[in-house]
C-alpha cells in the first residue's frame, strides 16, 4: 500500500494520505511501475465523470475538452511536459549533447509549443468524435493504455550521463514489475473492450517500440521526458486505433 500510494503521489496530484517517514531507495521506487494501469484507471475513471457532468450541457465537444483538460490538471502536466521537452530537443536538428541540453531547459520552444497544442486538440477531436455511450470506454482507458506500455519504452540505457529523474526505471531488461504492468493493463483492456482493445492496444504498444527505436537512434537511449512523451502518444495512437475500429464496426 506504501508503495502504491507513493506512485500516486508521483503520478497525480490527488491527495495522498501516506504520511510515512520511511524514505524507499530508487530501486524499490521504481518497482511501483506495476501500479502504473491501475493509477490510469484511476485517472480515466476521473476523466470520465468529468465528461459526464460537461455533457449534460449538450455539447459533447465541450465535455471533451473539459475530460482532456481534467487529465491534464489531475496530473499534472506530468506527460505533457515531458512531450514539449522532448519535442524541443528531438526536433533542434542538433548534437545529442546539444538535444539534451535543450531537454532540460524549461523554457518552452516552437517544437514544443506545436506539440502541445496538437496532442491536446487531437485528443479533444478524437473524443468528440464517438458515438454514443461506448465513449466513455475510450475515455477511461486511453490512460490504462499509456500506462501499460510504459515499461516498453523503460526497456532502454538512459541517454544522459549523469542520473536524472528518469533514470531509476529504465532498465537493460523487463523486470517482474514492469511485466506485472504491461500484463494487467492488458487484461483490464481485453476483459472489458474485447477484441477491440486489444487491437488498439497493440498499436499503442508498436507507438512505443517506434519512439523507444526513434530516441535511442537520435540520444542514444531514453529520459524522464521522453517516457513522458511516448506515453502521450501511445494515449493519442489508441483513440485513433479505437475510433477507426468503431467507424468499421469492430467496436460497438
Amino acid at each position: 500500500m506504501k508503495l502504491f500510494l507513493l506512485t500516486l503521489r508521483f503520478l497525480t496530484r490527488i491527495p495522498v494520505p501516506y504520511r510515512g517517514e520511511e524514505v524507499l531507495s530508487d530501486e524499490e521506487f521504481s518497482k511501483g511501475v506495476m501500479f502504473y494501469p491501475l493509477i490510469g484507471l484511476l485517472v480515466g475513471l476521473l476523466c470520465g465523470g468529468v465528461y459526464f457532468l460537461f455533457t449534460r450541457t449538450g455539447y459533447p465537444l465541450m465535455g471533451a475538452a473539459a475530460a482532456v483538460f481534467f487529465q491534464i490538471c489531475i496530473t499534472g502536466a506530468f506527460h505533457l511536459d515531458g512531450l514539449v521537452d522532448t519535442c524541443d530537443g528531438l526536433f533542434s536538428a542538433r548534437k545529442k549533447e546539444t538535444m539534451l541540453e535543450i531537454m532540460r531547459d524549461s523554457r518552452v520552444g516552437t517544437n514544443g509549443a506545436i506539440a502541445v497544442v496538437f496532442d491536446i486538440l487531437w485528443k479533444v477531436l478524437l473524443i468528440a468524435g464517438f458515438r454514443g455511450n461506448i465513449v466513455y470506454d475510450a475515455i477511461i482507458f486511453m490512460p490504462v493504455a499509456g500506462k501499460t506500455i510504459t515499461p516498453i519504452l523503460m526497456h532502454s540505457a538512459y541517454a544522459r550521463e549523469k542520473s536524472g529523474l528518469g533514470s531509476i526505471y529504465l532498465k537493460d531488461k523487463y523486470t517482474l514489475p514492469m511485466m506485472i504492468a504491461m500484463g494487467s493493463g492488458t487484461v483490464m483492456l481485453c476483459l472489458w473492450l474485447g477484441i477491440a482493445g486489444a487491437i488498439a492496444l497493440f498499436t499503442a504498444f508498436v507507438s512505443g517500440l517506434l519512439v523507444r527505436f526513434y530516441c535511442n537512434k537520435k540520444i542514444g537511449g531514453m529520459t524522464g521526458d521522453t517516457l513522458g512523451a511516448g506515453c502521450e502518444v501511445g494515449e493519442i495512437i489508441f483513440l485513433m486505433s479505437m475510433i477507426f475500429l468503431e467507424r468499421w464496426g469492430i467496436w460497438t
